[in-house]
């Protein structure tokens, strides 16, 4: 309860102070997204069961993806087609196979969703710099109806943004203009993720991952290792 009233405490004087158009300290930004991490149950390791559609709701893929806060994550995923690709992400390092051989400059389909994971806000802050951000800046900034706060950036590099009032994920940027827009939080399996995530990469199609469950699940010790990409 102590624990719960401080997180909400937080919150509030973070919010309270973008109401003012002032910017807090990254350190202090950083920290209420990790307790926000937390108190949402997303704070460890996770596998979920995900889907992919094309723009137009046409069924692209399915299959299970494994994120770990230390910012690790794996997706296997079968097409329609019937092949089956692979991506690992480990910080910004991005490797993919089909069918267990190598894969050239993949679609990005696996988004670095341990960034809403990571706790505490050292860590986040220290994943964040691992995908190519500035984790010691912080900025508003405006996404659709949301206000945010952004972890990182300036512009081209990694950055979180969060939403000023729920502290909700809102979006993800990567260096090279990728971007993960994050929908709204639902419960899956007592974990609050994105209903869906909306890929956009330049020169690529428009993409949707839903996830349809998630699950606490301790990893193998080497669960991401390059070698499972061919195994």
């Amino acid at each position: 309860m102590r624990a719960g009233r401080a997180l909400l405490a937080g919150l509030v004087c973070l919010a309270a102070a973008a109401a003012l158009a002032y910017v807090p300290p990254a350190e202090r930004v950083a920290r209420a997204i990790a307790d926000a991490n937390r108190a949402h149950g997303r704070a460890r390791t996770l596998t979920m069961r995900v889907t992919f559609e094309a723009a137009g709701g046409a069924a692209l893929a399915s299959g299970t993806l494994l994120s770990d806060p230390r910012g690790l994550a794996r997706l296997e995923v079968t097409h329609a087609s019937g092949f089956v690709e692979r991506q690992l992400r480990r910080g910004r390092t991005l490797e993919a196979s089909r069918d267990r051989a190598p894969l050239v400059d993949p679609h990005p389909l696996l988004p670095p969703l341990f960034l809403l994971q990571a706790d505490p806000g050292a860590a986040l802050q220290e994943r964040l710099a691992e995908l190519g951000g500035r984790p010691d800046r912080a900025a508003l900034g405006r996404d659709g109806d949301h206000d945010c706060f952004v972890l990182g950036g300036p512009d081209g590099a990694a950055s979180l943004w969060v939403d000023q009032a729920s502290f909700a994920p809102v979006r993800i940027e990567l260096p090279g203009g990728v971007r993960y827009r994050l929908g709204p939080p639902r419960m899956a399996g007592g974990v609050a993720l994105p209903a869906w995530i909306a890929l956009e990469a330049p020169g690529r199609p428009a993409l949707r991952m839903t996830i349809a469950e998630a699950r606490p699940e301790a990893a193998a010790p080497d669960a991401f290792e390059p070698g499972w990409l061919a195994r």
